[in-house]
């Protein structure tokens, strides 16, 4: 029998290569218009909202205007690519195999004899890569952009200063020639119960006016340390102060009234460092946190809503990259299954079954706040929907 000519063979090997960087451009090109799309409605929403808000003060002309917008927007779009990371990748998958399937290369594909989960591998590859993204942008890019991100809309003219009343505060070393006593006269119990205050905070120059710091315990005082200024030191992180005095209030020996000891401070060390004194006024400053600046804000005294928030905000920190990669694996399965459905019920059922894990993931943020268990408010979504990815993927028709 004649042999086929060599230039009619077809190695079928060269196929699967072929098939990845296909479907692998497909899904980033569909990636790049989704994110795109949702970065520029969120951003449009926004605006449409608080375009009032960016002309409040007074004398400011249209340029003014448009570069305050500029200038505010600029770094959301960094928070809007973290919040929306899951998202964006669901859609992307989605519209992709839709026009593969609506092309009918997906039937031709799978008439060679590739499988259902060998066509997605190379989604779900990228999509594991994309959620490093994501994941460096909440931890590297984030924290470094969190000062502007605090920012109000109607607050891009004001100078940026900012009043601190009462702040829980837990007090780690002072020191100045007289350091040992100070730290000895001042017991751990008391250091956990500070409260510290400022005047006027100025985060440019990492400078405060009027430092005070107001040390009790079980809820009295029992003593304050003040400074007329007090100037952080980066490398050393500290607040080295100005005219600092620590006043100890003590009881008389016929206990009729109160005496206060004077000693000099020149050196503060808290968990309060400049760049939260800034974030806190936000109160979504956690969000901007990285993984460790949150874990170092956990050592200090917090409130327990606070301290609960900050909890659950460093679970979801670990959560979050599994999150989205368990709504890409529920939403493939329907969206390359063999059953007869038309593309839009395809798209529908994966960002249906996506949503449903989303929205749960975004009510167990919220009550992870203080109603239930942080660290079980984080892997609830985990959870339920895993096992439900794991079961529609195995189910998939080869």
């Amino acid at each position: 029998m004649k042999s086929e000519p060599e230039h009619y063979r077809f190695d079928l090997t060269v196929l699967p290569k072929i098939l990845d960087r296909y479907v692998a451009r497909e899904f980033l090109q569909s990636y790049l218009i989704a994110i795109l799309v949702v970065l520029s409605l969120r951003v449009i929403l926004d605006l449409f909202v608080n375009l009032d808000e960016f002309a409040e003060s007074k004398n400011q002309g249209a340029w003014a205007v448009i570069s305050n917008i500029i200038r505010y927007y600029t770094p959301r779009l960094f928070e809007y690519f973290r919040d929306f990371a899951g998202t964006n990748i669901i859609l992307a998958a989605a519209f992709s195999l839709a026009r593969m399937m609506r092309q009918n290369e997906l039937t031709a594909v799978l008439a060679s004899g590739v499988s259902l989960k060998r066509v997605i591998a190379p989604i779900v590859f990228l999509g594991f890569l994309l959620n490093l993204v994501m994941v460096a942008d909440q931890e590297l890019i984030l924290p470094r952009l969190a000062d502007r991100l605090v920012l109000k809309h109607d607050e891009m003219e004001q100078s940026r200063e900012v009043s601190v009343w009462l702040l829980p505060d837990s007090i780690q070393k002072l020191g100045d020639q007289t350091a040992s006593d100070l730290n000895r006269k001042i017991p751990a119990d008391i250091r956990q119960e500070a409260l510290l205050s400022a005047t006027r905070y100025e985060p440019s120059a990492r400078k405060i006016t009027g430092f005070l710091v107001l040390l009790r315990l079980e809820g009295k005082a029992v003593g304050r340390i003040t400074a007329d200024q007090a100037d952080w030191d980066p490398l050393k992180q500290l607040w080295v102060l100005q005219n600092g005095k620590y006043f100890s209030f003590q009881k008389s020996q016929d206990h009729s009234e109160l005496e206060a000891e004077v000693l000099p401070v020149r050196y503060y060390q808290s968990g309060i460092t400049a760049d939260y004194l800034w974030l806190q006024r936000n109160s979504n400053y956690k969000s901007y946190m990285s993984y460790f600046e949150i874990t170092h804000l956990l050592r200090r005294g917090l409130k327990p809503a606070e301290r609960a928030e900050a909890v659950s905000e460093r679970h979801f920190r670990f959560t979050d990259p599994i999150i989205n990669m368990v709504m890409l694996l529920l939403g493939l399965p329907m969206l390359v299954s063999r059953e007869r459905r038309n593309t839009k019920t395809a798209i529908f059922l994966a960002i249906l079954g996506a949503g449903g894990c989303f929205v749960t993931t975004f009510t167990c943020k919220l009550l992870g706040g203080g109603m239930i268990n942080p660290l079980l408010a984080a892997w609830i979504p985990i959870i339920v929907f895993l096992p439900l990815s794991v079961i529609a993927l195995d189910g998939l028709k080869t």
